[in-house]
């Protein structure tokens, strides 16, 4: 893990509770929630990972809809308070760069968590989740938006995040003929632009012709 990123994860380990009662603060994601179930079929029980759940916010409004539910985050004390507010529910530490995914999923979520990492990492992400979800399965990311990819460290009294900026056409062109973008939208919050998109898998299909003599 590079220098920055440890030092992202450290600031969000030491000031949890902070960070968690900021985040309550902006509220659930209700509508993108909802609308990423509508676009992956509403399947009965969805099997569902978030990336970088946090201490669990966005998680309750997902486990409405399905139980079979997995978050995880890199930060191990946001887990911590994620299991306490949600008992129950499975709630894991990891990095989305090289965790496990399990397969045949139909939904993935990364709630302005992949703003951590740089082209290089979100490529392996999508090349990682391609590969667990269903087809016709949906990868929803919210990332913070700029006309050009940049890198910016963001120093509060909390301690430093690395955060990276990105548009829409960088992730299309990340996600390569994998992915079709099937929603995109493109808001503001505290002064920061957003994008929201969601990446629906296609698969590839080789066929080779046999010629029997």
């Amino acid at each position: 893990m590079a220098d920055w990123r440890q030092e992202t994860v450290d600031t969000y380990n030491k000031h949890a509770k902070e960070f968690a009662v900021y985040f309550q603060g902006i509220g659930s994601r209700v509508k993108d929630i909802e609308k990423t179930f509508e676009l992956a079929g509403n399947p009965k029980n969805a099997k569902v990972v978030e990336i970088g759940c946090a201490n669990g916010r966005d998680a309750k409004e997902i486990t409405k809809r399905t139980k079979n539910y997995i978050g995880f985050d890199i930060a191990e004390e946001f887990i911590k308070l994620a299991r306490t507010n949600l008992p129950g529910v499975s709630f894991e530490v990891g990095d989305a760069v090289i965790y496990n995914y399990p397969q045949n999923l139909d939904i993935v979520f990364a709630f302005a968590s992949l703003l951590h990492l740089d082209k290089e990492e979100i490529k392996q992400v999508l090349q990682k989740v391609h590969a667990s979800l269903k087809l016709g399965g949906i990868f929803f990311i919210s990332l913070k938006r700029a006309p050009e990819y940049r890198e910016y460290v963001k120093e509060t009294k909390q301690g430093r995040r690395m955060f990276y900026y990105y548009n829409a056409a960088i992730i299309t062109e990340l996600a390569g003929k994998d992915y079709e973008v099937v929603y995109k939208q493109e808001s503001q919050l505290d002064e920061t632009d957003w994008l929201e998109l969601a990446l629906k898998k296609l698969w590839k299909r080789h066929i080779t012709s046999w010629c029997v003599i």
